[in-house]
């Protein structure tokens, strides 16, 4: 069965409607999720590539620097794929630099922008509310035979935690 979806530009798309239902998969997710998809900043109009740009993005609408990381990824992505051979690589070191410089940029300004509006923590605010953690686990396993065991097993997760936090 034919996809019933319907382009006012294009007309009636012409792809095989996904088992089931009555839009291709590309139109499939245009119809089921609108509302998500409409507040994209960009309209991907190729399924694969919508797909990618989802993944990298964690779309916020107040911080659309987002948004420009995650295509800026899948550029780079997209043109890592093309290489295939020795001469491809070297032929792409200009392009790829840049696209590279250009998330490092925005990676970078989104960091400051978190930073900005306190969606980071500071270590020693973390290491705070950690330490108060295990204060409040102590407190509430001292009738516990060898709480103290217990409390020591969960601080070292929690550090753990945190050490792994930082890679």
């Amino acid at each position: 069965m034919q996809c019933q979806f319907v382009n006012h530009v294009t007309g009636q798309c012409k792809r095989e409607a996904a088992p089931g239902l009555a839009n291709c998969a590309l139109h499939t997710d245009k119809l089921v999720d609108s509302e998500k998809f409409s507040k994209r900043m960009y309209m991907i109009q190729n399924h694969d590539r919508r797909m990618r740009h989802a993944t990298f993005s964690d779309h916020d609408e107040l911080r659309t620097i987002r948004e420009e990381i995650a295509i800026a990824r899948t550029l780079l992505e997209e043109r890592l794929n093309t290489i295939k051979t020795d001469a491809d690589l070297i032929a792409a070191c200009g392009p790829l630099n840049t696209l590279l410089l250009t998330i490092e940029r925005l990676t970078t300004s989104c960091l400051k922008l978190d930073t900005t509006v306190g969606n980071l923590m500071a270590k020693p605010t973390l290491l705070r509310i950690a330490s108060d953690t295990v204060a409040i686990i102590l407190q509430e396993l001292k009738d516990i035979p060898n709480h103290e065991e217990i409390v020591d097993k969960i601080s070292k997760r929690m550090v753990d935690i945190m050490d792994s936090a930082k890679e």
